[in-house]
Formats: structure tokens, C-alpha cells, sequence
């Protein structure tokens, strides 16, 4: 009697359930830290990216009127993959440029995918179909989750054609 009173009663094995539990509930705030972290990578980088991109095919000289400063900008956009492809599918990615002869214009959506000498706005617009690390799937709660955090980014700048003005 007094062995299995003795035996209720023993802590040992406690730690070990406790670090148990504890363990994951760590590991579960470590992999929320590193989806939260590379989401505002992924978003910088497509500041970083965008403006770099933007900034190079506006300013680019027109001293012929075939340039085309569409295909500039996906060239440029697309040259600094280095810089984030560890983190982002460059295949989700979706690019684009647009031209607008006024401020107006670009308030409105009224611009246009071609370039002439009377458009002197550019904008440049970069969308990033996000969708985070699914590191543990198989609960109904965390398809939920996943689900509300897919989604698209979206990125924006207008800038002055140069060569225009």
C-alpha cells in the first residue's frame, strides 16, 4: 500500500510532460515569427524591386521612338531576382505598365498599355500572389487560416517619363 501511495504521489516524469507541451507551443511561436518575418521581406523586396525598376525605365533616353518602356521595366524589375528569389516565386509574380497623359487620368484607371510622347505619366505596378508556408496543414483551424492570408500583394508607383518632358 505504502509502495503505490509512494508511487501517486512521485513527480518524476513531470518535467518531461511539461517540456512536452511547452516545446510546442515554442516551436509553433518560432514558425509564426519566420512566416511573419518573410512576409515582410517579400514586401519590401517589392518596394525595393519596384522603385529600382521604375525609377531605371522612366529615366531611360528616347532619342528614337522605339523604346519600349514596358519590356524596360520587366527587364529591370526582373534583373534583381537575385536580390529575393530565396523567398519569392518569380512566376507569381505579374508586372505591369501603364501610360497617362495626366494625374487625372491615373485617378480614374483611364490609362493605357501603349507609349506615346504624349503620355508623360508612367505607372508601374508589381502584384505578388502570397501565400504563406503551410507548415502544419493538417488541422481544420489552420486551413482557415492559410486561406485568409492567401491572397495577392499589390504595389504602386507613378513616375515621370523623362524623355517626354
Amino acid at each position: 500500500m505504502k509502495r503505490l501511495l509512494k508511487k501517486l504521489t512521485s513527480n518524476s516524469g513531470v518535467i518531461a510532460i511539461e517540456f512536452s507541451f511547452i516545446y510546442i507551443i515554442f516551436i509553433a511561436f518560432v514558425f509564426i515569427i519566420f512566416e511573419v518575418c518573410r512576409f515582410y521581406f517579400i514586401v519590401v523586396a517589392m518596394d525595393y524591386s519596384l522603385s529600382q525598376a521604375a525609377r531605371d525605365s522612366a529615366y531611360i533616353e528616347n532619342e528614337t521612338s522605339n523604346v519600349d518602356y514596358t519590356q524596360s521595366f520587366n527587364d529591370s524589375f526582373f534583373k534583381q531576382g537575385n536580390f529575393w528569389v530565396m523567398f519569392i516565386d518569380p512566376d507569381a509574380i505579374r508586372v505591369d505598365a501603364k501610360f497617362c497623359s495626366s494625374v487625372k487620368e491615373v485617378l480614374n484607371g483611364r490609362c493605357s498599355l501603349v507609349y506615346d510622347n504624349s503620355k508623360r505619366l508612367a505607372l508601374y505596378s508589381v502584384n505578388y500572389r502570397y501565400r504563406p508556408m503551410k507548415i502544419i496543414s493538417d488541422m481544420a483551424w489552420s486551413e482557415s487560416l492559410f486561406s485568409a492570408l492567401d491572397g495577392f500583394l499589390s504595389r504602386k508607383v507613378v513616375y515621370m517619363i523623362e524623355s517626354s518632358r
